[in-house]
């Protein structure tokens, strides 16, 4: 089986621009409620602490049946009775976790307030609620789109992703000025958007494949899971220990804060490519990982070239943005987004290296290799924040990530040799990333212009990446040329 490129670039290119929409959407709003009359610095700090607790119930309601219907999908024939009992199953065993969730956050809810320093905070029965409906409902979306995707449903996708972002995104702005100019008012609009999305797709679901209970297949599905939950959760501590640590100063984490959700944004889009490039990959795998490295490395090299791209090259535009729409603090995050935007390149590199892994269900290293990563992250966020502030949250963030990345390599490695092409996969994402860190410390310390930075990053990357594709490019180009 040859890779079809031309296929697969099209196929990443909707799911790139569907995951996309949401993110971008959420960002385009924002400068519609900031100001000085609206939400400024503090507020997006408190935002920051809804969304640590959204994410964490999230990640636990979820626990990865994202991944596990992407996995147990090959094992299934389509619309099979083991088809609908897998669907059946995960779709529920999600529920049932959020409403363990919801009754242990309503006994401990007037301990949970007392983390925080910000008297608006300590209250947490005012927004702690509405979290947890957003995270829940947040988990049962994102395991439907990845169902979809592995389906190859494409309607069925951009209908859930994009709904999602339009009922997110309104429900958000009537909330903040229709019942409260807030986080909470914000939080609230966000658990009734996503909730009613959510809830069409329950009702699309059961009525499909009924409710059905398979003991020992769900047995199977977490023993799948377990370790990649706990992955996630770890993930959750490396996302959100630095923004916890940074309550204290809320200014600061106001505008790490917003920096970082544009990071988000771009990570979104590139989980659309990965979105698009995992199955591709384990269908290949499928015919034999030793005998297909040749189509394992160009669909790796894709995704890799995608992912710097898109990094690289949204990092002007994303300043400019800042810089000429913002009017409070926040405006100031422009000056965070080239290294912010850093971890993405990492975490594309980290998913690259994770496949065979995956697909050979030898899911127990990511426990081991993530929880010695984030040991690290909290020591070092913890030592950094109180001298460096934003700036030693992600220097954590990229240490703790490298770890992560050189982790997973040498197991691949062990498991199964796969030969990458070193400079494309390794070296060059990392010379982009040490590029970045150095010149942003020269920066600081001369106190010249962000943009100058951004600039100079930007043509490294642009030059780099028409050297390492050149074969690719001009294959595409006589392609063109022959057509017109």
């Amino acid at each position: 089986m040859s890779v079809d490129v031309k296929e697969h670039l099209k196929l990443s290119f909707i799911y790139t621009a569907v995951a996309a929409f949401a993110p971008v959407l959420q960002v385009i709003i924002q400068p519609v409620y900031e100001g000085s009359d609206m939400l400024g610095a503090v507020d997006f700090s408190q935002l920051a602490i809804t969304e640590l607790f959204t994410s964490l119930i999230f990640a636990v309601s979820l626990f990865s049946m994202g991944n596990a219907i992407s996995r147990f999908y090959y094992d299934v024939e389509p619309d099979s009775p083991g088809y609908h009992r897998l669907v059946s199953g995960v779709f529920s065993s999600i529920l049932f976790r959020g409403l363990i969730l919801f009754a242990l956050a309503w006994i401990f809810r007037d301990y949970i307030g007392q983390l925080f320093h910000q008297p608006q905070l300590q209250d947490f029965s005012k927004y702690g609620f509405a979290c947890i409906v957003t995270g829940v409902g947040r988990a049962v979306n994102i395991t439907a789109a990845a169902l979809f995707r592995n389906e190859k449903k494409i309607l069925s996708f951009v209908l859930v992703s994009m709904g999602l972002g339009v009922f997110r995104t309104g429900f958000q702005l009537a909330g903040l000025f229709f019942f409260e100019m807030s986080f909470i008012g914000y939080i609230t609009g966000s658990a009734i958007g996503t909730g009613l999305v959510a809830l069409a797709v329950l009702i699309y679901i059961y009525s499909k494949s009924g409710f059905r209970a398979d003991r020992a297949l769900m047995k199977e599905i977490n023993r799948f899971a377990f370790p990649l939950t706990q992955y996630s959760v770890i993930v959750w501590a490396l996302t959100y220990a630095d923004r916890f640590m940074l309550e204290r100063f809320p200014v600061d984490l106001g505008i790490y804060n917003t920096a970082v959700n544009f990071a988000a944004g771009i990570a979104i889009v590139l989980q659309g490519l990965q979105g698009a490039n995992q199955p591709e990959v384990f269908r290949v795998m499928k015919e034999g990982i030793s005998e297909k490295q040749d189509e394992i490395r160009q669909l790796s090299n894709i995704l890799l070239m995608q992912s710097m791209i898109i990094v690289v090259f949204a990092i002007l535009p994303t300043m400019l943005y800042l810089h000429l729409f913002y009017e409070t603090d926040v405006r100031q995050a422009y000056g965070l987004v080239s290294l912010v935007f850093m971890r993405s390149l990492l975490r594309t590199q980290f998913i690259v290296f994770s496949y065979p892994a995956y697909y050979l269900k030898k899911t127990k290293i990511f426990l081991y290799l993530n929880s010695g990563a984030m040991v690290i992250n909290l020591l070092l966020n913890y030592l950094l924040i109180p001298q460096f502030s934003y700036f030693g949250a992600i220097a954590a963030g990229l240490i703790s990530d490298l770890v992560m990345v050189s982790g997973i390599f040498y197991y691949q490695k062990r498991i199964v040799d796969i030969k990458w092409s070193l400079r494309k996969t390794v070296l060059f994402p990392l010379i982009i990333i040490l590029f970045t860190v150095v010149a942003e410390i020269v920066r600081v310390n001369a106190g010249f212009d962000p943009f100058i930075t951004a600039v100079l990053i930007t043509m490294l990357a642009s030059s780099g990446l028409i050297y390492l594709y050149r074969n690719e490019l001009n294959i595409f180009i006589r392609k063109r040329w022959k057509r017109s």
